[in-house]
């Protein structure tokens, strides 16, 4: 692949937008990128995913304008819906996913920087929706998910740019550090969740990003399915005879 680097290491897969040096989310991009994590979904070797952008500059700028500027009415809908394809596979992925945010992230930057799971950022990150600054609506339905309705009209409906340490305050970042720790502190956060048993991992984060859509009934109906689920699984019972010996765990996601 051209525009997507990939490294695969103790269970931890690390993916780079590999388009300097703003990593704009060209139709290239879309075509090598949503393949291969639709791959990345069964791949028993893979239990984190940690996302990142090529260089020191940027995360992700967003999409390419130069695409844009092409689009009439008759094909702006097909546009939208293949380059929504690339924020939704990684909101869709059983693995956790993880945003080394080591820049800018703008208009359909910060879309997929909302997408992932959890958001390590640089404090040199900046992060902008930038839609009403050029006629468009980029962000609300996911950022409105994240971080309530007053907060995320800031934010959407001013345009404004926010840096790291404004979202790490609102909760939006869970860590913020400096710029040359940032893939260190994003290793840190993946070697903690591979270590623990993929398939409540997975059961959990499903159940999370379901609940808010479901009626109370419905969703502890679900988080009971699921507790049967692990219940039964090798590593909850090698877990539990660890615990007994004061041994750690070493969970194989069966």
């Amino acid at each position: 692949m051209n525009y997507v680097k990939v490294d695969i290491a103790n269970y931890i897969c690390t993916v780079t937008i590999n388009n300097p040096p703003m990593n704009i989310l060209t139709k290239e991009f879309r075509d090598e990128f949503v393949p291969f994590m639709e791959k990345l979904k069964t791949n028993p070797d893979v239990r984190v995913i940690i996302l990142t952008g090529e260089g020191d500059r940027a995360f992700c700028a967003g999409a390419d304008l130069n695409e844009e500027g092409e689009l009439t009415q008759e094909t702006v809908r097909q546009f939208l819906e293949e380059d929504c394809r690339i924020y939704d596979i990684v909101n869709e992925m059983p693995q956790p996913v993880i945003a080394a945010v080591n820049g800018y992230a703008f208009g359909g930057g910060f879309e997929l920087v909302l997408a992932c799971d959890f958001r390590v950022m640089s404090e040199n990150a900046k992060l902008c929706a930038a839609g009403v600054k050029v006629g468009l609506v980029v962000g609300p339905t996911r950022l409105v998910r994240l971080v309530g309705e007053a907060y995320a009209k800031d934010i959407i409906l001013t345009g404004r740019t926010v840096k790291a340490e404004e979202l790490n305050q609102r909760g939006l970042a869970n860590a913020v550090v400096p710029h040359d720790q940032l893939m260190k502190e994003a290793m840190e956060w993946a070697e903690m969740i591979a270590s623990r048993a993929p398939v409540a991992v997975q059961n959990a984060k499903h159940i999370i990003q379901t609940t808010m859509d479901s009626t109370w009934e419905e969703a502890m109906s679900e988080e009971l399915d699921a507790f049967v689920r692990c219940q039964d699984t090798r590593d909850h019972k090698h877990a539990i005879e660890a615990f007994f010996n004061k041994e750690t765990p070493v969970f194989v996601g069966k």
